[in-house]
């Protein structure tokens, strides 16, 4: 299954999606900005990027057309410019926070205008979430697996499955600048941690395996 990407806001009930990203339940619709047709370029001011939207997926994995409504939003795409931003670059493919930013419509395309800390991470050689580079002081993690039965042998429904907040550290990105200096996660790839249960940012990768990006601050405990 070629990799999906989803995203929530740490503050939000949890979401899951597939790469570009949709919310459970209702779905929340910005319209872009439309720049007038005289403007060719745009350049971003201070650390923000200024990144083409991959467009929203039109057809279900079954071939089944979407409406307007219920197409996916994109939630990554190819950095057309940067400003001061020092992580990314033009050229560079990126995961970004769902509702940040500003969509532009420029000469017909879609177009997000972002911070750099908007930026989740590269995602280099294609769409596997497994090898995105984390930015900042985040992390990647590969969620441990809701259980399907309680202890006494019950079976559980979808619904009433505990969230997981448990997995193993897959990347860590280089650490959040400080008075000058990148302090780095506390955490190490291969690391089993328990983070808080609603933060972060989650996805969904190759055979359906799940992941989410927290923030440093966000993991509790390493676990052994």
């Amino acid at each position: 299954m070629v990799a999906s990407v989803a995203m929530r806001a740490a503050v939000a009930a949890p979401a899951r999606a597939a790469l570009p990203a949709r919310r459970r339940g209702a779905l929340a619709v910005r319209a872009a900005t439309a720049l007038p047709a005289e403007v060719k370029t745009v350049t971003p001011v201070g650390d923000r990027v200024f990144v083409k939207a991959e467009e929203a997926e039109s057809k279900t994995v079954g071939g089944i057309l979407l409406p307007s409504s219920a197409q996916k939003r994109p939630t990554q795409g190819t950095v057309e410019s940067a400003g001061s931003a020092k992580a990314v670059k033009a050229g560079d493919k990126v995961v970004y926070s769902k509702y940040a930013g500003t969509e532009l419509e420029l000469q017909g395309g879609n177009f997000v205008l972002l911070k750099e800390d908007d930026v989740i991470g590269l995602l280099p050689g294609g769409d596997d979430i497994a090898k995105l580079q984390p930015l900042q002081d985040r992390v990647l993690i590969e969620v441990v697996e809701a259980a399907d039965q309680t202890s006494g042998g019950l079976l559980l429904t979808e619904g009433s499955k505990d969230k997981p907040t448990m997995g193993k550290v897959v990347a860590v990105g280089p650490g959040r600048e400080e008075e000058g200096k990148a302090v780095k996660p506390k955490v190490d790839v291969g690391a089993t941690v328990l983070y808080s249960k609603y933060s972060g940012t989650e996805f969904e990768g190759a055979n359906d395996k799940q992941y989410i990006v927290v923030r440093d601050a966000d993991i509790m405990a390493q676990l052994a």
